[in-house]
Order: structure tokens, then C-alpha cells, then sequence
């Protein structure tokens, strides 16, 4: 898996939060690209954080990427942590 990152992504802290519990589970490399960078080919903005799996498919939404790593840690995600996600999405994220 890559991880695509940018120090001027709001999301990025999170994912690489997320992404250190599951750390050991799963190879990963990240990468630290540009904010105007157009990762995902079939997107027409720039869009990070992103995940590309080994499958060649790309998660493009924090909420997404953080799930996913929780999923690989084994970590059971319980309402608290759905909240705080949502959170983050709506409310943090718009404040950008």
C-alpha cells in the first residue's frame, strides 16, 4: 500500500495516526507529495490524503483511510470513534 500525504492537508494527521496503530500489519509506504498534487488518475482536483491498495484501488476520504487502518490493527471501532470520525469530516475539515 502507499500512503500519499501533504503538510497543507488538514487530513493528514489523522491518517498518519491511524496508520501508525497499524503499523507491522501491512507494508506501507508513504509519500509526501505537493497539496496541488492530482494523485487518484480519474479525479480532476487534487485530493489528500490518499491510500492506494495493492488492488490499484484508492481511498480518498479520511474517515475512509482511518476505518481501514482500524480494520488492519484489529482495533474494534465502536460509536465514539464513528462520531469523532464524522466530526472530523464535517465540522473540522469545512474549518479549513
Amino acid at each position: 500500500m502507499r500512503l500519499f500525504v501533504s503538510e497543507g492537508a488538514p487530513g493528514s494527521l489523522p491518517v498518519l495516526a491511524a496508520a501508525e496503530r497499524a503499523q507491522g500489519r501491512a507494508e506501507l509506504l508513504i509519500s509526501t507529495v505537493g497539496p496541488e498534487d492530482c494523485v487518484v488518475p480519474f479525479l480532476t482536483w487534487p485530493k489528500l490524503p490518499v491510500l492506494q491498495l495493492d488492488s490499484g484501488n484508492y481511498l480518498f476520504s479520511t474517515s475512509a483511510i482511518c476505518r481501514y487502518f482500524f480494520l488492519l490493527s484489529g482495533w474494534e471501532q465502536d460509536d465514539l470513534t464513528n462520531q469523532w470520525l464524522e466530526w472530523e469530516a464535517t465540522e473540522l475539515q469545512r474549518s479549513w
